[in-house]
């Protein structure tokens, strides 16, 4: 191990060198970058941008990764947080969450508990991190990035290994005693034992069918790098106690025990996933990206950088994969998960033994406010009469007014806005308890069967 990070620190002290010297050119002025922190759905002052040519885009297309964290052409943020660059070493831009104290880490170990292949490629668009861009100063508040790729990556190759590990044909060469396998390297035979008058020995040149392939190892490397990450975390350790992932990395250790991490930088990196199974690109495309959060280096696995990569995470992506988590531990197989609609469109969730559409909305001032609910009403009614989400709820159109239901966060610190749609609702928050959720959820007084209810956040407390 030491003789591999030895290695590595050496092949990328150049690369890091030139980073800096590169950072350091571009900073010649000796002014620091300006850092601009915001929250979600705050707005940047007009003045802060008054010098820079930034041309806003908002939301991207469906899934899709954000530019500039998705702020709008009114310099609004949205539902995107993380950090990103306006112009490189010069401005850059900080989004925070709204709802102080938010526990990422309980809400990316439920997520991962869902534990398809489908619900895994979508939570794979959750969040993203560009590793060829200069770090950020970044708030505390955001640190949680390195252990929510940990967590991520667990759960992928957890998901991997229970399918069995994939083996291919290898070239290796070997100088064997007494035997001979696949062809004579004659060069090297005679190097290494003809002309050493070691006449027991045979270099040879073979292919075998192994699962010690150099996927595999890589696998295996990216593994070792969550494991150390995690034991020198108690805090992590601690939250992660009472989920699956402690049982889960027992089972990869023992699954990848004969496999070597004997995989050097530049296999990495080019190593090319185009032939692999989706599983495996999964899997690949993670550990890449671990490894490259630690320079490669296993020895650095336990700090946590102090500045961050630019990167973003979808919070309302992110709370529809937490609040399915839920819906799905107490409802098991009644609850299915974006069910699909004509015209490219999907709702959230269905629940079927009650024939109900329920839809998240990250939006927390629903706890006081009905501000912007006709647009989501609008949207729901649709869903509720697209033939394919009723055939999926065994419904047809004659089967009568199908129930609605909004999911939104709890968020007390919000106060409500002026110029609300209709009047704000008691509100009630869910308790997953198995029991039907319509008794549980509050009726909007003004339309026909639709209802709200919270699901609040995790958090970690006023001193978290």
């Amino acid at each position: 191990m030491e003789t591999i990070d030895n290695q590595i620190e050496s092949l990328t002290t150049d690369n890091h060198v030139a980073s800096e010297n590169i950072a350091t050119d571009a900073c010649d002025a000796s002014l620091q970058p300006t850092i601009i922190q915001i929250q979600e759905h705050d707005k940047i002052e007009n003045n802060t941008l008054q010098n820079y040519d930034i041309k806003f885009e908002g939301n991207p297309e469906y899934m899709g990764e954000p530019k500039y964290l998705a702020i709008d052409a009114n310099l609004r943020a949205s539902f995107y947080i993380g950090a990103s660059w306006l112009k490189k070493h010069e401005l850059a831009v900080v989004v925070t969450p709204k709802m102080p104290n938010i526990n990422f880490v309980d809400m990316f170990v439920a997520a991962l508990e869902v534990d398809t292949r489908n619900e895994s490629d979508y939570f794979a668009k959750c969040y993203g991190i560009q590793f060829d861009e200069p770090t950020i100063e970044a708030d505390a508040r955001l640190s949680q990035l390195t252990p929510m790729l940990v967590l991520h990556y667990i759960s992928v190759l957890h998901r991997l290994a229970t399918r069995g590990l994939r083996r291919n044909y290898i070239t290796s060469e070997e100088n064997l005693k007494a035997k001979v396998k696949g062809r004579i390297m004659l060069g090297r035979h005679l190097r290494q034992n003809v002309f050493q008058q070691r006449v027991d020995r045979v270099f040879c040149q073979y292919q075998e069918f192994t699962d010690d392939t150099p996927e595999n190892r890589l696998l295996k490397r990216a593994l070792l790098f969550a494991e150390q990450f995690i034991d020198g975390k108690s805090g992590l350790r601690h939250k992660i106690e009472s989920t699956d992932i402690p049982k889960h990395l027992r089972q990869l250790k023992s699954k990848f025990e004969h496999i070597s991490d004997d995989i050097e930088p530049y296999q990495i990196q080019h190593l090319s996933t185009n032939k692999l199974f989706r599983d495996y690109r999964e899997a690949i495309r993670v550990a890449k990206m671990l490894l490259r959060r630690f320079d490669y280096s296993i020895a650095k696995a336990t700090s946590e950088p102090q500045k961050t990569l630019p990167f973003w995470i979808d919070m309302a992506r992110l709370y529809e994969m937490y609040v399915y988590s839920k819906l799905s531990a107490a409802y098991g197989s009644e609850i299915a998960f974006q069910v699909k609609g004509h015209f490219r469109t999907a709702v959230d969730f269905i629940k079927r033994d009650e024939r109900i559409i329920l839809d998240t909305k990250y939006k927390p001032h629903y706890e006081d406010s009905n501000r912007g609910i006709i647009d989501d009403i609008r949207e729901m009614s649709g869903y509720a009469r697209d033939t394919s989400i009723l055939h999926a709820l065994g419904a047809t159109s004659d089967s009568g007014e199908i129930k609605c239901v909004i999911i939104y966060p709890e968020q007390r610190i919000f106060k409500p806005e002026e110029g609300e749609d209709v009047a704000a609702d008691d509100c009630r928050e869910i308790i997953f308890n198995g029991q039907p959720i319509i008794p549980q959820s509050s009726k909007i007084k003004q339309f026909n069967s639709f209802y709200k209810i919270s699901v609040p956040l995790p958090t970690d407390g006023e001193n978290g």
